[in-house]
């Protein structure tokens, strides 16, 4: 289970299944017609090249890079 309040949460715990489907938005997100200055901080996140390397995420990157926490003991 996947603490995870931010963009795209519809609870706040799920299972990481529904987390990943979550984190899809910023996959499937039309990047090209996206504002980058109003996104620069989701686009930057360690040396990934973003919008790109999104499809690359693991389950650990996507909740590094979300700020969800892995749940104990649920």
């Amino acid at each position: 289970m996947i603490l995870y309040t931010g963009i795209g949460a519809t609870k706040d715990i799920h299972t990481e299944e529904e987390f990943l489907e979550i984190m899809k938005e910023f996959i499937e997100r039309d990047w090209g017609k996206v504002n980058f200055a109003k996104y620069i901080i989701q686009c930057s996140f360690k040396d990934w090249n973003l919008p790109a390397d999104f499809a690359k995420f693991t389950l650990e990157n996507w909740i590094e890079y979300s700020g969800a926490e892995m749940c104990k003991n649920t």
